[in-house]
C-alpha cells in the first residue's frame, strides 16, 4: 500500500470516527446479524488490540473478558471490579470507528438491578451491544480457561 493510500485510509477512518454515532454504530452491528452468516467477531483487550482489528478490515469488535481483565492486572472470572472494565470499555469504543460489543462476565453484579446498572455503564462508555456469561459458578469465583480454580499464592 503506498503512503497515499495510508494516508487517505487514515483520513476516512478518523472521519468516520468523528462522525459516527452511537446509534449508527448500534443500527451497523445489528445489520450484521443475519441467519445467512454468522457473526465472527475478533476480541480486543486494550486499544491497541481494537486497532489492530479494525485496521484488519473488521466490521465490529467485540471485548473478551478475560483479556481485559488480564491487561489491567486481575484473574479471569468476575474478579475484575465494574469501574475498571467499563473505563477500558470507553477507551476502546472511542478509538474505534467500528461498533464495540463488551463482554461483562457474568454482569459484574449480584442481582438483576447490578447487571442493568452494568448494561447502562456499557452503553453509556460507547458500545453497542453486550454478552453476559451464562455458567452457574457463583461471582467472584476465579477460573482458568480450562474451568479449573487456580492454585493459591
Amino acid at each position: 500500500m503506498s503512503d497515499s493510500c495510508r494516508s487517505a485510509a487514515t483520513r476516512r477512518c478518523l472521519t468516520a470516527r468523528m462522525t459516527a454515532t452511537q446509534p449508527d454504530k448500534a443500527h451497523l452491528f445489528r445489520s450484521l446479524h443475519t441467519r445467512a452468516e454468522p457473526l465472527a467477531l475478533a476480541n480486543a483487550w486494550d486499544v491497541a488490540s481494537a486497532r489492530v482489528i479494525e485496521a484488519a478490515g473488521a466490521p465490529a469488535i467485540a471485548t473478551t473478558s478475560a483479556g481485559v481483565a488480564w491487561s489491567l492486572g486481575s484473574p479471569d472470572g468476575d474478579a475484575l471490579v465494574r469501574e475498571r472494565a467499563l473505563e477500558l470499555i470507553s477507551r476502546i469504543a472511542s478509538a474505534v470507528a467500528v461498533p464495540v460489543t463488551a463482554d461483562i462476565e457474568g454482569g459484574y453484579g449480584q442481582d438483576a438491578a447490578d447487571v442493568a446498572e452494568t448494561v447502562t455503564g456499557v452503553l453509556s462508555a460507547g458500545a453497542v451491544g453486550v454478552n453476559i456469561e451464562d455458567g452457574t459458578r457463583p461471582p467472584g469465583r476465579a477460573r482458568d480457561a480450562a474451568g479449573h480454580r487456580p492454585a493459591g499464592r
